[in-house]
Parts: C-alpha cells; sequence; structure tokens
C-alpha cells in the first residue's frame, strides 16, 4: 500500500476527534474497527507508517485472559486511562506487546494490535510486522511508551484514519490459555502480514 504524504504526519484535529470516538467503542467493536486505521512511529525525525491487519479484544476485569482481571496492578495502570493510552507489556522475558486502551476511563478493555502492513516507504519489509512481538520490535516499541497517549503533543506512536477492512475476519483468540475459546481475534483476510490463519 502507497503511503501518501498526509499519512506520515500527526493526524488533524476532526481526524483525532473520529479516532477517540473509535478507541472509545467497547472492545469486541473497537477492535475490528481499528482494521484499516494507520499506525504511526516517529524516530529519529521521520515518521514510519503501518497499516493494522490484524487485533485481539480483551474484556478488562470479567475476562479471565486480560491483565485486569487480577485488578489494578502498577504494570496495568495504563488499561484504566481515557481511550488511547498505550499499554506495553514484557511476555517470556523477551517480547514487548502494544495494547491501546478502550471503552471509557476507568473501564480497563483494551485491543492488542497482533499485527500491520507496512506501506511504501517506511522502509519495513513486508512482513516485519506480523505478530505482536515483531511489530514492537521492528517500530522499536518498549515499557518506555506504556502510560503515554496517542493523541498527546508531540507523539511518537500515534493513528491516523485508514481504509476500513470491508469483511473483518473473526476466530478465537491464539497465544494465550485461558478464555482462548472467545471470538475476539479479528484480521483482513486478504492480507499477508495476518501472523496465523486457521
Amino acid at each position: 500500500m502507497a503511503a501518501t504524504p498526509l499519512a506520515l504526519q500527526p493526524p488533524l484535529p476532526a481526524e483525532r476527534r473520529r479516532l477517540l470516538e473509535l478507541l472509545s467503542l467497547a472492545p469486541e467493536r473497537a477492535a475490528p474497527a481499528l482494521l484499516g486505521q494507520l499506525l504511526l512511529r516517529h524516530e529519529r525525525g521521520r515518521w514510519r507508517a503501518a497499516r493494522i491487519v490484524e487485533t485481539e479484544a480483551y474484556l478488562g476485569e470479567r475476562d479471565a485472559a486480560a491483565h485486569a482481571f487480577r485488578g489494578r496492578t502498577a504494570r496495568a495502570e495504563p488499561l484504566w486511562g481515557p481511550p488511547g493510552t498505550i499499554y506495553v507489556y514484557l511476555v517470556y522475558g523477551m517480547y514487548h506487546c502494544l495494547n491501546l486502551s478502550v471503552d471509557r476511563a476507568g473501564l480497563p478493555g483494551c485491543v492488542l494490535v497482533r499485527a500491520a502492513e507496512p506501506l511504501e516507504g517506511s522502509s519495513l519489509v513486508a512482513d516485519a510486522l506480523r505478530g505482536p512481538g515483531r511489530l514492537c520490535r521492528a517500530l522499536r516499541l518498549d515499557r518506555r511508551f506504556s502510560g503515554r497517549h496517542l493523541f498527546e503533543p508531540f507523539a511518537r506512536l500515534t493513528l491516523r484514519e485508514g481504509p476500513p477492512v470491508a469483511r473483518p475476519a473473526v476466530s478465537e483468540r491464539i497465544g494465550i490459555r485461558k478464555a482462548a475459546e472467545l471470538r475476539l481475534r479479528f484480521f483482513d483476510p486478504q492480507s499477508a502480514a495476518v501472523s496465523r490463519r486457521r
């Protein structure tokens, strides 16, 4: 997908408002709505952009697979923040995972960004963002981003609007043991960047 000059700059105010409305949806609605949106990372004076093609919803304190299930902790505190708060955590002591808080402030729902498709001109190879660990590694995202907001001034990670996915596919969540049977994984069936197909 070609990146237009418009995509490689922070979102405009009206666009930011629309994206915040999307992020204010419940997790099971925000996760498919995030498909097709553009994830932008600013580093070393330039922007890199990718189209989100795979997400998973986590339902907060009622979801046994969610980090909020055991209650409020220092690590998971960003989940209780306003929609668009970034939550990055480390798994297996090696891989970071990018989550975005959704729903209302005080309700710890979130969406895990599982995969994205690099836009042309992003200097990323086609499968660099295939899977949550690879995505964070390629975009150099770690726990220092946790607690920041996508739309704060001079944000190094933000969203822009992109073309929505016409017919998202849905499956059970993957890579977890608890509540894995819930059909809360959404992906673009046309994208080669999706991490796993069933």
